[in-house]
C-alpha cells in the first residue's frame, strides 16, 4: 500500500477509497488515507479535507441509493428474503430512525460503524429523515472523525495510533449504550 500511498494518483485513489465507503464499498479509506499521511505528514491537513469531502458526497449518493432502490424493488427484495423483515419491523425502525436521524447519521459518519449503512438507510426512510438534516450530520461527524485520525497520528504516531484503532470496539460501545439511553430518555419524555 505504500507504493500507491506514495504515487501519483494517491489523492485520486484515497477520494475513491472514502466516496465509496460512504456509499457501498467495504474498504475503508484508512488503508490509504493513514499511509498517505505517514508518507508526507506536512499534507496531512489537505489529505483529511479531500478525504472528508469526498466521504460526504458519497455519503449523499448513498442517501440517494437507498431512496431509489427502496423505491425500485429493495423494498419488495429485503420482505420476501430478509427472514423477520417485515413492513411493521420497518414501519417501527424507520420511526425510530427518522425522529432522531441527525443522532444516527452522525454516529454512523463519526464512529468506525460502517457509515454506508446509515447513508444508505437514511434514503431507504426518506419520508421520516430530512436530506438537509442528513447532510448536516454527515458533515458535522466525518470532518471531525477524519480531522481527528490526521491529528492523531500527527500527535501519537503510527503505533499509538494503531492500538487505538484496536480498542475502537469499546469506544463504538460506550457510543451506542449512549446514543440508545438518549433515545430511550427521548421516548419516555
Amino acid at each position: 500500500m505504500e507504493q500507491i500511498a506514495g504515487g501519483r494518483f494517491a489523492l485520486t485513489i484515497m477520494c475513491l477509497l472514502s466516496f465509496a465507503d460512504a456509499c457501498c464499498s467495504p474498504v475503508l479509506p484508512e488503508v490509504l488515507y493513514v499511509p498517505m499521511i505517514l508518507l508526507r505528514p506536512e499534507k496531512r491537513w489537505a489529505y483529511a479535507f479531500w478525504c472528508s469531502a469526498a466521504s460526504v458526497i458519497g455519503g449523499v449518493v448513498g442517501y440517494g441509493l437507498g431512496f431509489w432502490l427502496w423505491e425500485h424493488g429493495l423494498r419488495e427484495l429485503a420482505f420476501e428474503h430478509i427472514p423477520g423483515f417485515t413492513p411493521e419491523w420497518y414501519a417501527e425502525i424507520s420511526r425510530w430512525y427518522g425522529s432522531n436521524s441527525f443522532l444516527w447519521v452522525w454516529l454512523g459518519g463519526f464512529t468506525p460503524l460502517p457509515y454506508k449503512v446509515f447513508t444508505v438507510f437514511a434514503g431507504v426512510c426518506h419520508d421520516k429523515v430530512d436530506f438537509w438534516v442528513f447532510l448536516l450530520a454527515s458533515t458535522t461527524s466525518r470532518f471531525p472523525r477524519i480531522y481527528l485520525t490526521a491529528w492523531l497520528l500527527h500527535r501519537l504516531g503510527k503505533p499509538a495510533f494503531e492500538l487505538l484503532m484496536k480498542r475502537s470496539r469499546a469506544v463504538i460501545l460506550v457510543l451506542l449504550g449512549a446514543a440508545l439511553a438518549l433515545v430511550a430518555w427521548r421516548q419516555l419524555a
